[in-house]
């Protein structure tokens, strides 16, 4: 990955792939080849402990429960790891204090030594040379400041209503194409 960009695709109420659909996405790359994120609010009901035996891994007691998030659906097979230890060698720092990592001896030296915060995703988001720039100006998404905060603390299931809230953003009020009405 070259280029990060730190912020959060946020996807309208009419978002019409399923695969998006009230989703907040974390743009990892977006140059002129095109564009990488993951959905980072979508759990799986695959916990990291499940995850980590169906891998011959080992998993700390205190991630055990910490459940294996859907990144999108290019790749299902590939993981991507979002931390906040600055200490692992293969990583790459995103925004302060939030790192993503790819490597399978990176992601179990993480599960044994039971860093936190710790997200698993599973597959990633991916857009053409283009295809991003032209679903934004679409009014497909809204753009807002990437935070760690949100990725680790903010419940998956209100982070989409959430962060529109801090922006002062009302759902309800949101239509593809033309923003706000």
């Amino acid at each position: 990955m070259d280029a990060i960009q730190p912020i959060f695709l946020i996807a309208v109420p009419q978002m019409g792939d399923p695969n998006f659909s009230r989703t907040v996405v974390l743009v990892l790359q977006n140059d002129e080849d095109g564009a990488i994120g993951l959905v980072i609010n979508r759990p799986t009901q695959i916990s990291l402990e499940r995850f980590a035996d169906g891998q011959g891994l080992t998993c700390h007691k205190h991630l055990a429960d910490t459940v294996v998030f859907r990144g999108g659906p290019v790749q299902a097979e590939r993981g991507w790891i979002l931390h906040a230890d600055d200490s692992v060698e293969e990583r790459q720092e995103v925004i302060s204090g939030l790192y993503v990592s790819t490597g399978r001896d990176t992601l179990e030296n993480l599960m044994k030594r039971g860093s936190k915060p710790l997200r698993l995703y599973l597959g990633y988001a991916g857009w053409g040379a283009g295809q991003l720039e032209k679903e934004m100006v679409e009014g497909a998404w809204i753009t807002a400041e990437a935070h760690p905060k949100y990725i680790f603390e903010t419940p998956p299931d209100k982070l989409w209503n959430q962060i529109l809230a801090d922006l002062g953003v009302d759902p309800n009020r949101l239509m593809v194409g033309t923003g706000l009405h």
